[in-house]
């Protein structure tokens, strides 16, 4: 059915028009080029997003005051309030099997910046206190020497972690470990070095742009005695953050005199939520990146059918010969539908190895070190082979018009064709 010389007169038919070939076959390798970009591009975002929020303790809820909206009890509207360690106690005794841990954190001056100096230089940067499981609550990395650890908590010893912002300004050609640096006249020593691994994840302190102090180092040399800043409350994966972001939201306002209808003295989240709002983000970005794949590839399939349709045009008297020697109508159909067929496929797996080598070549240019929110750039098994099939049906579908249009060419009249 397909022989040799079957295939050699289909070569042969779309060789002798080579630039034209070039050009329609152009519109399908765009196509699918564009769709395997798009989908690798979409994939990327999703590793480099929701990838890095599937590393941490997704079932977190952050607590974090705010000036109270409403009067309540006696405290007038525009109060400001913190949270203290009598509220940790509480919080574990009221979810005794459902808290895991509980992180406190407290920045010295909310909103606002630390003068930093050592030796002849000074910046202005975000200072916090923080407790161990920091490290592993928000997007960040370890990249030099350790992290804050408990007996640092447990003997407030004056040690910090800097931003590796704050060490490209202060020690753009050292090593910063163990060294000193002056934060508001007290001397701490640096222990470590972290970078930020997600900047779309950032509340409050980008890591690279800050310094972090143990907590109690922070409340004992501010005077904050107690006070807690932010928390973040991490529970067991057998007890959803959702059903209890609200449950936490009500003893905190009772404890702390809050107006229970009062919106914005306590802003509450978990990340849990963030991840599904970016898996639906991403869910509508791929429907998307098909939409406007696939309109481009059919706009290519459009030109190799308007192409072949030329092309039967100027072949009525050699299809009229063919006709009038016995040529069987499924001969006529299948010789026009694989001319279209091999434009379309030949054009389509350029375009599909193109892309996935472009994609290469970008994941290889990226940087390795988790740092951006652009990670890992690939084209799926499944949305790959999704697409050969689209190429496959897209070049029957250009090549079935053409074929009726030959096969409705009457003998007789294509050998009068001048």
């Amino acid at each position: 059915m397909f022989d040799k010389d079957f295939w050699s007169e289909i070569w042969d038919t779309v060789l002798s028009q080579k630039w034209r070939s070039l050009m329609t076959a152009f519109g399908v390798f765009w196509g699918i080029f564009m769709l395997v970009i798009l989908i690798g591009a979409g994939m990327g975002l999703n590793n480099g997003l929701v990838g890095k929020m599937m590393e941490l303790p997704t079932n977190s809820i952050f607590l974090i005051p705010s000036e109270t909206g409403m009067s309540y009890q006696g405290f007038s509207q525009g109060r400001l309030w913190n949270l203290n360690m009598r509220d940790t106690i509480i919080f574990k005794r009221a979810f005794p099997k459902e808290i895991s841990n509980i992180t406190l954190i407290d920045y010295v001056h909310p909103g606002s910046t630390q003068l930093i100096t050592h030796n002849n230089r000074n910046g202005e940067y975000k200072v916090v206190g923080v407790m161990p499981s920091y490290l592993h609550n928000i997007p960040q990395k370890l990249i030099a020497g350790r992290f804050i650890n408990e007996i640092d908590i447990q003997e407030s010893r004056k040690v910090c972690v800097i931003g590796t912002e704050v060490q490209k300004n202060f020690f753009p050609n050292e090593d910063p470990i163990n060294r000193p640096i002056t934060i508001d006249n007290v001397t701490y020593t640096i222990v470590g070095v972290v970078k930020n691994t997600n900047s779309m994840i950032i509340i409050e302190l980008d890591p690279a742009e800050g310094i972090q102090l143990p907590l109690t180092t922070e409340q004992q040399v501010y005077s904050k005695g107690d006070k807690i800043g932010q928390m973040i409350i991490t529970l067991q994966k057998q007890f959803p953050a959702s059903d209890y972001q609200e449950k936490l939201q009500t003893l905190v306002k009772s404890l702390h005199q809050i107006h229970p209808k009062d919106q914005s003295a306590l802003i509450t989240f978990n990340l849990a939520n963030m991840l599904n709002q970016y898996s639906y983000l991403f869910i509508g970005l791929n429907i998307l990146i098909w939409i406007v794949g696939l309109g481009t590839l059919l706009a290519g399939l459009i030109g190799i059918s308007n192409i072949m349709l030329i092309t039967v045009k100027e072949r009525t008297q050699e299809i009229g010969v063919r006709r009038a020697l016995g040529a069987m109508p499924e001969v006529i159909i299948r010789q026009i539908m694989c001319e279209s067929l091999v434009l379309t496929i030949s054009a389509g797996i350029l375009g599909l190895g193109m892309g996935t080598y472009a994609l290469s070549a970008l994941r290889n240019a990226l940087p390795d070190d988790g740092s951006s929110v652009f990670t890992n750039p690939y084209v799926p098994f499944l949305p790959a082979i999704a697409a050969l099939v689209v190429l496959v049906l897209g070049g029957l579908f250009a090549g079935w018009l053409p074929a009726k249009r030959a096969l409705a060419i009457k003998a007789i009249e294509a050998l009068r064709e001048e």
